[in-house]
């Protein structure tokens, strides 16, 4: 029931974020991402049964990219605190997501190995790989995405808010935020009931 109560807020949240977003457009594209692995998810959880725990952070770092995509990443309303702090040049919300994708994803690849009879050691590789390919991938196609549908400055410019390196930094703190959260779990000891 848990999960069914997560998917009915999430489902609000998304038709709450529809309604006017700052750049339409961006919202499109972003939105390409969730009504992709929206259903996925359900699939996989039918299949893998997750934990609430792991569904509940699927759940929170889905609506935390639907924000994104609403506000831009870049102009991240609720999040210009933290650079007017430190007087900081750009808004890192988006470095910020990319880290809880690793901390908050890995643990449904970790499942899935587990539930699929995989050792708990094979299950960590598997999941930070899975992490760290999907990172990667990402930032290419987001590049794709730059080249495609975007004027090359002014698009570059915003999604990479002038920070050449942005792509690499988006997939390292990708793999921290996965370090940090196989490290936790095996330091605990936690076993993922099989099914």
């Amino acid at each position: 029931m848990f999960k069914k109560y997560l998917v009915v807020v999430f489902i609000l949240i998304w038709i709450a974020l529809a309604i006017n977003p700052i750049d339409r457009g961006i919202w499109m594209l972003e939105n390409l991402v969730v009504v992709t692995i929206f259903p996925a998810v359900l699939w996989l959880d039918k299949k893998y049964n997750f934990t609430n725990f792991t569904f509940l952070c699927l759940t929170v770092f889905v609506v935390l990219h639907l924000f994104g995509a609403h506000l831009t990443y870049e102009k991240m309303a609720y999040f210009t605190w933290l650079s007017d702090l430190f007087g900081l040049q750009r808004n890192y919300y988006d470095q910020i997501v990319h880290f809880l994708f690793g901390l908050l994803v890995f643990m449904s690849f970790y499942e899935i190995s587990l539930r699929q009879g995989l050792s708990r050691k094979l299950s960590y590789l598997i999941a930070f790989l899975f992490i760290s390919s999907i990172s990667s991938w990402y930032e290419i196609l987001e590049w794709f995405a730059m080249a495609a549908f975007c004027d090359a400055t002014d698009c570059v410019a915003l999604i990479t808010q002038g920070d050449e390196w942005d792509a690499q930094k988006d997939m390292l703190y990708a793999i921290f935020g996965a370090l940090i959260t196989m490290t936790l779990h095996s330091a605990k000891g936690i076993e993922t009931s099989r099914h």
